[in-house]
């Protein structure tokens, strides 16, 4: 059996999620360590790097552990089979690369986390999984990653970036949580926003994003609902829908931040292709990873003066999938 504690910690503002994880870990046996800090961060970035240290620290007390962002759900138990280190990566088509919200490291990854910790400082402007990208394409430290999926309900992929799950789901990684500022994590993940939208159309068309991606239940239903126009707080898989004026939210941030259900994208489908299409350019990620260097003293340890691609160290990444049942 797995012998890991699984850490978290928790903000104010994200207190509410502790108790769905603290549920979960109870019901597989699993040790959890979940805090909470009394610290609100004005800044998205410096709240995803306070976890690096956290990390740290709870590696030196427990040894080996499983980080989950507190909004994580742990459906079935944890493959016997995943090892340290290792992390959640997506593939899509604007980007592709690291997402730690689902992170396993022991002791032996110390000198790593030691190095995240000092390259997000170097580089305050970017999340710290771009770093983390960019370190794996750096040092010699052997990643086991497990795929993640945003969209598709028929995926193998162990983790499910939303509400939703399948046969073959081992943890849930909703995005909800971005429902109260949706457009400064778009900000600190792509840089900046779309051009030529107000901030109320950007908001909204992101918000409508976040339902596609995370909405668990279905879709045809509440289309339905939504068409015919007669009730008023019909709830549904998490989330409540007003007909009448055509409005819906999360359930928890019903009804003070609810918002408009007709804006764009306006299906499913839409919602999934405009994800997946193709950029011009390099992408925002991946102009950040390459912008990074090793510094001349770390340069020379590990024996690689900057980053190339992200996953591209191969031979020191490797994809895990949950077996079937």
């Amino acid at each position: 059996m797995h012998q890991f504690t699984v850490i978290t910690y928790f903000t104010p503002d994200f207190e509410c999620f502790a108790t769905g994880l603290k549920e979960d870990c109870q019901t597989l046996g699993y040790s959890l360590h979940c805090e909470g800090i009394a610290e609100q961060f004005d800044d998205v970035i410096r709240a995803f790097d306070f976890k690096i240290s956290y990390i740290r620290d709870m590696v030196k007390r427990f040894g080996k552990v499983l980080w989950l962002d507190v909004e994580c759900r742990v459906v079935k138990p944890i493959p016997e089979h995943w090892s340290s280190p290792l992390i959640s990566t997506y593939d899509a088509g604007t980007s592709n690369g690291f997402s730690s919200g689902v992170l396993m490291f022991d002791e032996a990854q110390l000198e790593l986390i030691d190095l995240w910790d000092k390259y997000a400082q170097k580089y305050p402007k970017y999340p710290d999984d771009f770093v983390l990208d960019f370190l794996s394409s750096s040092v010699p430290f052997g990643f086991a990653t497990v795929p993640l999926e945003f969209y598709d309900r028929k995926t193998q992929c162990p983790v499910a970036r939303g509400q939703w799950k399948n046969e073959h789901t081992v943890i849930q990684h909703p995005t909800i949580n971005r429902w109260p500022e949706p457009t400064k994590y778009r900000r600190a993940f792509n840089g900046r926003e779309r051009r030529g939208r107000t901030e109320r159309e950007s908001i909204s068309r992101q918000r409508k994003g976040i339902f596609y991606r995370n909405f668990g239940g279905d879709f045809s239903s509440v289309k339905e609902v939504m068409q015919v126009g007669f009730e008023t707080e019909y709830q549904h898989a998490g989330w409540v829908f007003d007909s009448v004026r055509q409005l819906y939210a999360p359930e928890l941030y019903w009804p003070d931040l609810s918002d408009d259900f007709t804006s764009k994208p306006r299906s499913f489908e839409t919602s999934w292709e405009n994800f997946n299409k193709r950029p011009k350019g390099h992408t925002f990620r991946a102009a950040a990873i390459k912008s990074m260097r090793l510094d001349a003293a770390d340069a020379k340890r590990y024996g690689r003066s900057r980053s190339s691609s992200p996953l591209s160290f191969m031979g020191q990444v490797h994809r895990v999938f949950a077996r079937r049942d």
